[in-house]
């Protein structure tokens, strides 16, 4: 049984999923438009298709979908696959190889696990990207190692794109999900923690508890840890320590003082002079 479920076009089927272990070897990659059946066959890599527009009726193996504009498909090697109609839709593609296996179990967070049908990342512009590695590979300006890091790249967005998706049907880790993304905008605010509660509606003990569960560290150590991510770039943009503290939510300067150097290792004024020497010495 497949633990991981993804709905295509509203399909409530639970698709197959794969482990992908390695670099992929891209063999090849390339742009289908028009109206046309996808043949019966079985290939001896895999293929990853990115549907751009319209709509494609795919049967793999014994499961179907009806993809559309925003889906993607993965053609596993020696699996048949096939039209089931006729069907007038544009794809992206990319041939290679690496080591798969099926997954009988729910992937783990740092694994490279994809279903043979799932959603596209609506943040990026794949036709984008795949005519500038398709210029960049005809114009030999990337080497295969290179190519092969793209391609695990693109993988690995997919990926991520369905554990999010995954994570819809666990309320606990929207949750938690819900917490981090809060954290991420708002850290600059001096109510950031005090204003979760309101802002999710629950208790910040709750909260506080899914999150630590759900990432392994406290909300407020993740707190102070983007507030100090965020004072180094200001501070190495030449901006004043205490106005630095002021605007990524410190209001205890001395706090922020001591803070940043347990995190960093260096004072804010040690780590601008160093900047500045090694300006100096170039």
């Amino acid at each position: 049984m497949c633990y991981f479920c993804i709905v295509v076009e509203n399909l409530n089927m639970v698709y197959t999923t794969y482990l992908l272990k390695g670099l992929p070897v891209l063999d090849g990659m390339g742009y289908i438009r028009g109206d046309t059946l996808h043949p019966d066959r079985v290939l001896d890599f895999w293929v990853l298709g990115l549907i751009t527009r319209g709509k494609m009726h795919l049967q793999i193996d014994r499961e179907y979908a009806l993809l559309t504009t925003g889906n993607y498909y993965l053609l596993p090697p020696h699996v048949r696959h096939r039209g089931t109609e006729p069907a007038d839709f544009d794809v992206i593609y990319l041939h290679f190889t690496i080591q798969g296996e099926q997954l009988t179990t729910p992937p783990k967070p740092d694994q490279l696990a994809l279903p043979v049908f799932g959603h596209v990342p609506t943040e990026l512009n794949y036709p984008a990207l795949y005519a500038f590695l398709k210029k960049a590979a005809d114009f030999r300006m990337l080497s295969p190692e290179q190519l092969s890091i793209q391609v695990a790249a693109i993988l690995s967005q997919l990926s991520i794109v369905q554990q999010y998706a995954e994570s819809a049907a666990d309320p606990a880790r929207t949750l938690a999900y819900g917490v981090m993304d809060y954290l991420r905008k708002h850290f600059s605010l001096n109510t950031c923690s005090s204003d979760l509660p309101t802002a999710l509606g629950y208790s910040y003990g709750h909260l506080a508890r899914l999150f630590r569960k759900q990432f392994g560290i406290s909300i407020h150590q993740h707190l102070l840890q983007l507030r100090i991510d965020a004072a180094t770039e200001q501070l190495l943009m030449g901006r004043s320590i205490k106005e630095t503290a002021r605007l990524v939510g410190f209001q205890d300067y001395h706090y922020f003082l001591k803070a940043f150097k347990k995190r960093k290792g260096v004072s804010p004024g040690e780590l601008q002079q160093r900047s500045q020497t090694l300006a100096e010495r170039e």
